[in-house]
């Protein structure tokens, strides 16, 4: 195994709002919520531990549970709680992952089973990702607070929890539950409603802040004292694929992506590392056609003209109607050729480092 860093890569956002706790001897790596190809991306650098906290998984594709399970069999300890590290712990401990937290065990316990039980919306870093929507999960914690302390009744804890369950997930917040209820619940969600301000329970951040202190403590003990995973690893294409896209920067769901990696892979097989460059520079040509077309539209006038310049200065002999027959070229293909070509010029500079990226990562993995 490579070299570890000093640091523990932590994926966090609105389950702690900005705030970062410190711990003495453990240099934790802030980032933000993870997407798709992040705990590879972490994982590629040797971290102490990863914690996945928090993540994206509406809008853009989720963590993979393959990536974390690659991250465990390299030796580094992955962590999760709260969000999305929850729902992954839940789903992989009995292959390493570490899971922390009430949320962490209701989840692999049976007792809650829907994803929508962590989700919610937020604001952007900029505002320390403040949540617009109150989760599940928190609605849970507080109800089973109150009802502990006094405050609610059974029943009507039942029944507001029974009304989050059927709201959809960004539309959840006290306010909606206790709006619009029939007039004894009404009266009695008053009091409830006065005790919140004080009382209502975060269980995303109590679990989050749980996680980062067990990783902490874990971290403090004497090396190798929590050990290799042994999670029976199987390297498949798809997760070759994978590895690809977050080499390349690209969204696995990308057709550029899909279509980028399947001809790298085609004209790359077998080859001569000399071979192996000609086919870099035509699947770089194809990468810059792909990409002007998916970005920038039609190929400015300008563009094609020097490319038609430039084919005429080195047209041999000057007689292009020769030129043409003897390709068994007629005025449309060649204009076809030529604006293909004004296009890979354009995009031939981000075309040839995303292919070089991901023939890189090819190569490496063979």
């Amino acid at each position: 195994m490579a070299n570890m860093t000093d640091k523990v890569a932590v994926f966090v956002g609105p389950s702690l709002r900005g705030h970062h706790p410190t711990y003495p001897g453990v240099d934790l790596d802030y980032r933000p919520p993870a997407s798709q190809g992040d705990v590879i991306a972490a994982a590629v650098d040797f971290p102490k531990a990863i914690v996945l906290i928090d993540g994206y998984f509406e809008h853009v594709p989720a963590v993979h549970h393959k990536e974390i399970l690659w991250a465990l069999d390299q030796g580094i300890p992955v962590y999760g709680a709260s969000s999305i590290g929850a729902l992954r712990a839940a789903e992989l401990s009995r292959f390493g992952m570490v899971g922390v937290g009430k949320i962490f065990e209701s989840f692999e316990t049976g007792e809650l089973e829907r994803d929508d039980e962590v989700a919610l919306v937020h604001g952007p870093a900029e505002i320390n990702y403040e949540p617009l929507s109150e989760p599940l999960v928190n609605i849970r914690s507080t109800l089973s607070f109150a009802l502990g302390a006094g405050v609610v009744e059974e029943d009507l804890a039942d029944t507001l929890i029974n009304r989050a369950k059927a709201t959809f997930y960004p539309e959840r917040s006290f306010g909606r539950l206790l709006g619009d209820l029939d007039h004894p619940d009404r009266v009695r969600a008053e009091k409830l409603a006065s005790w919140l301000p004080g009382g209502r329970l975060d269980q995303k951040r109590i679990d989050a802040v749980a996680c980062l202190t067990r990783a902490a403590a874990d971290l403090q003990q004497p090396s190798g004292e929590h050990g290799r995973s042994s999670c029976g690893f199987v390297f498949t294409d798809a997760f070759a694929q994978l590895v690809q896209c977050t080499a390349a920067g690209l969204p696995l769901g990308s057709r550029i992506a899909h279509g980028l990696i399947q001809l790298v892979s085609d004209t790359t097989a077998g080859l001569s590392s000399v071979s192996v460059s000609v086919s870099v520079s035509v699947a770089a040509g194809a990468a810059a056609l792909a990409i002007d077309r998916a970005t920038r539209g039609p190929v400015p006038v300008r563009s094609l003209g020097e490319t038609v310049n430039s084919f005429l200065d080195h047209m041999p002999g000057g007689d292009m109607g020769a030129w043409m027959k003897s390709r068994n070229l007629d005025l449309d293909t060649l204009s076809h050729i030529l604006e293909e070509l004004a296009r890979m010029d354009r995009s031939s500079g981000a075309a040839e480092e995303l292919v070089h990226r991901i023939v890189h990562s090819k190569l490496k993995i063979r």
